[in-house]
């Protein structure tokens, strides 16, 4: 090279001659290079990329470019991938083409595992496009002939829900058009749910930030953009708003964001993750939320280890427990065209893949849709207790077979019949007009069929709204409007039934 080249263009000629440049289908620009024998693929403009620059212009001037002779190398170098470069579809972690699915295992070769109808095989060139964060860690090199009850060993949890933890991990490892379910760990003081968490993760992300404190909603983007899994550690009672993010979340989220502050163009960010969120206090109290997760109880720990010692019995089985992961999720791409699964809840990808993988296990047949109907209906019990509101509802159908009438006179029957405490109906948080009383309903009425209780309202001509509570799914939509306050020849019912 010449002497009197100028720095940023030293760092151009490099980039041209050994990358290949390309963007992806959101216009974020990558480089493909060339390093010891494998393929590295990283983000222009990243801290991996920028390093590998420096370090090709150092040991040709053995000097370091000025931080303006980078930024104006690199902005050059990302004109050429959009304008000259290809389109190419990048992963993290995880890829799903077709009926074959990829793995980027992290470590230092770069190698993926492939996993199709033949089985699993670990590849030391990848078929597709992964990139990483610098936080990213290497999963296990998994070995053939796993046996997945080393769960048990390891997470506190029955024998019973151990499908519900292997199927959350395999939708975990798939990149499929179905949502994501969010896995919730709950437990007292004691029961390890922040170590079980982490190693869930392990087992599918590893990360050096593997759990997060709750971010700001805003932030949510960003760590969804660098994580494949979003897991979150000792969350106490989280608001609708985070509630509401992590359901987009977990089904898929896309936000229109501005590409700068200072110009109006938008880019847009789509987000589908797994999520994972621990705590001791219920953390699933709406009804769109626990119809997504699995709750796991974990038992208080009897024999306790060191921190140490924990870990290094986990890693020992982690290739074993990977391996019968990769075995399961083999098995489902052979199984899943047959695969039958009655009564599917909202989240019927996610019941069909687990289904077909359970005879990898030897489950019973229906183990795995017994245990989620199960877990999903105490989950919904659960979220109720911890809303007032809807603990008087359930106080009142004790009692009660049926209710008719106006929000507000749903609120009065409440209060008057002592179905919540004075103390209750007198704090902050307590619903005081028709319309939030509207809104709980709407927000609790997945948890309230759960617990044999439904509702639906309608509107009557002069647009007034009535809402029907019953012990009788049938009578509850066949109600008999004979109310002298409107003509039933002009009630539009509306139906939010949700069936299991």
């Amino acid at each position: 090279m010449s002497d009197n080249k100028k720095p940023e263009d030293i760092l151009i000629d490099f980039a041209k001659s050994e990358n290949i440049l390309f963007c992806d289908n959101q216009e974020n620009e990558y480089a493909e290079i060339k390093l010891n024998g494998h393929t590295e693929v990283y983000r222009i403009g990243s801290t991996q990329y920028n390093s590998w620059l420096r370090q090709k212009y150092y040991y040709q001037t053995k000097s370091a470019p000025s931080k303006a002779s980078l930024d104006t190398a690199v902005s050059t170098i990302k004109a050429i991938a959009s304008f000259e470069g290809d389109k190419r579809d990048v992963y993290l972690r995880v890829a799903q083409v077709g009926n074959s699915m990829y793995i980027d295992l992290c470590n230092d070769s770069w190698q993926v595992v492939e996993v199709d109808i033949k089985g699993w095989r670990v590849l030391d060139k990848s078929p597709v496009c992964f990139t990483r964060t610098g936080n990213m860690r290497p999963l296990p090199i998994p070995v053939e002939g796993g046996d997945i009850s080393l769960l048990l060993k390891h997470i506190n949890i029955e024998k019973k829900d151990l499908p519900l933890a292997v199927g959350w991990l395999l939708m975990s490892l798939q990149a499929g058009p179905g949502a994501y379910p969010v896995m919730i760990l709950n437990g007292s003081a004691g029961t390890g749910k922040t170590t079980a968490s982490r190693m869930l993760r392990e087992l599918v992300d590893p990360n050096k930030v593997d759990l997060l404190t709750k971010p700001s909603i805003g932030d949510m983007r960003v760590i969804g953009v660098n994580n494949h899994v979003l897991a979150f550690d000792n969350l106490s009672g989280i608001n609708p708003q985070f509630s509401d993010a992590i359901c987009k979340i977990a089904t898929g989220d896309n936000q229109a964001v501005r590409k700068l502050y200072t110009t109006n163009d938008e880019m847009t960010i789509s987000i589908k993750k797994p999520c994972l969120m621990n705590g001791i206090d219920e953390i699933a109290k709406r009804g769109d939320l626990v119809s997504r997760s699995v709750k796991l109880p974990l038992r208080k720990i009897k024999a306790r280890k060191t921190e140490k010692k924990v870990w290094a019995d986990f890693m020992e089985d982690a290739p074993s427990i990977f391996g019968a992961l990769l075995d399961g999720l083999a098995w489902s791409i052979q199984a899943m065209p047959n695969i039958q699964v009655d009564d599917l809840t909202r989240m019927a990808d996610f019941c069909r893949l687990s289904t077909a993988a359970s005879a990898t296990y030897g489950w019973f047949d229906g183990e795995f849709m017994t245990a989620y109907k199960s877990n999903i209906k105490n989950t919904h019990v659960d979220s109720l207790e911890s809303s007032t509101f809807a603990s008087g509802i359930v106080k009142m159908f004790d009692e009660e077979d049926e209710f008719h009438g106006r929000p507000i006179e749903l609120l009065e029957r409440l209060e008057d019949k002592d179905y919540v405490s004075e103390k209750v109906t007198r704090s902050a948080r307590w619903v005081t007009t028709p319309k939030g009383v509207v809104e709980q309903l709407d927000r609790l009425q997945e948890s309230l069929e759960a617990a044999g209780i439904y509702y639906e309202k309608s509107k009557d001509r002069t647009n007034k709204t009535f809402v029907t509570i019953s012990k009788s799914n049938q009578r509850a939509a066949e109600y008999d409007f004979e109310d002298d306050d409107f003509d039933d020849s002009h009630i539009d019912l509306n139906s939010f039934k949700y069936k299991y």
